[in-house]
Formats: structure tokens, sequence, C-alpha cells
């Protein structure tokens, strides 16, 4: 019996949270509809995570690591190039508990836990798997180079209409004073996948991630 119970601990422990998958996206705009890849690789709770888009002849991307620790995410790292930002247009930072170290930008002094972009989506796929509905996040904003804190709340379900199927979706909203809303649209029965986000711009402008097609989930 002793034997069983540390043999189920340890699988409980080194159990991943999500799944790892590969996703298409379309990233629609006023300016056109943009073809998105994102990759999750999830070992053990320690996940690396990238995003990839061609616009037109400019190149987006995002490579970050992080790790869940008890419904928690803790971000290790981020490679960032944005064609869109203000200089630099690619930088690297490190997060730790006190700081966000970069050679490319000013290093950020910290008093609070702070997310890269990407680990928040994660952060709030976690919290809806546990039904935590109301919280706040400190994220580390890569276009702007500077922490942003957001309110996030909980609205009721809707559907989502894919181009492969209808999925009901928990609805969350995060409001910030110094950004716009988003809106993120999450699966249960697709491991609280983010399948659809609507974030709205400070001059009303909306844009729309939306998955494309049948996400492919990894064998483990």
């Amino acid at each position: 019996m002793r034997i069983i119970l540390i043999l189920f601990l340890t699988l409980s422990f080194f159990g991943n949270e999500f799944k790892s998958y590969d996703a298409k996206f379309a990233f629609e705009t006023k300016f056109g509809d943009f073809p998105l890849k994102r990759y999750f690789t999830a070992k053990n709770n320690e996940i690396n995570t990238r995003v990839k888009m061609q616009v037109f002849w400019l190149k987006y991307s995002i490579d970050s690591n992080f790790r869940i620790e008890e419904k928690e995410v803790v971000s290790i790292n981020t490679i960032v190039q944005d064609p869109f930002r203000d200089e630099p247009k690619k930088f690297s930072a490190n997060f730790s508990q006190n700081i966000i170290q970069s050679k490319e930008l000013n290093n950020i002094e910290l008093n609070s836990l702070v997310l890269e972009q990407l680990a928040s989506d994660v952060q709030v796929r976690l919290n809806a798997k546990y039904g935590i509905k109301n919280y706040a996040l400190n994220i580390f904003d890569n276009t702007k180079g500077e922490v942003v804190s957001k309110n996030y709340q909980q609205l009721d379900n809707e559907v989502v209409k894919t181009s492969f199927s209808e999925i009901e979706t928990i609805v969350v909203v995060a409001t910030s004073d110094n950004v716009g809303p988003i809106k993120y649209f999450i699966a249960p029965t697709m491991d609280y996948l983010i399948i659809k986000s609507t974030a709205t711009l400070k001059n009303g402008e909306e844009r729309v991630l939306i998955i494309s097609e049948m996400p492919k989930f990894l064998e483990e």
C-alpha cells in the first residue's frame, strides 16, 4: 500500500496540467487575416511555448519558457521578435522573483509576481480549469516593454463557431487602465485551450484570434 501511495504521489507531482499541442489560428484585423501558429510543449509542468506569424514581409515570434507550481505559473524567460514595436524590435528577458533582466530593455525591478504574456494565457487556462472566476495578474507587455496590471472576471458561457465545429466555452474578460479589454474563450472539452480571443484597442478597433483547424494534441 505504501509503495502504491508513493507511486500515486509521484505521478501526481510530475503529471502535466495540460497536454502538448500544435495549433493553427487566424489573426483577423482590418488590414486582413493572417495565419498564426502556436506550439506548446509540456513535460513535468516545464513548458515551452512558441508563436509564429507572418504579416506581409514581416515576421512576428515569441519563444517563452515557464513552469507550473501548485496551480501557479512562473515565468522563466522569453525571446520576442516584434516588428510592430519601437526599437528594439528583438529582445530577450529573464524573469526572477525580484527583477526582469534584459540586455536590450531597461531592467525592471519587481515587488510582486509578474508573468510574461504567453505564460499569463496559461494562468488564465489554469484558473478556468479550477473554477477561479475573479483575480488579478501583473503581466509584462511585450509591445510596451512594461508591466501592466489586469483584472479578470468570468462571464456567462458562450458557444464559439469554428471551421470544424461549435464549441461551448468559458468566457473570461481582462480589463486594465493601460490597454483595452481582452476576452478569452476557453474550451473545457479541448484541454481548456483558448480557442478564441478578442482584443479591443483604445480606438475601438477589434482584433480577433481564432483557431482555424482542429489542434493536434501530442502524445506524452
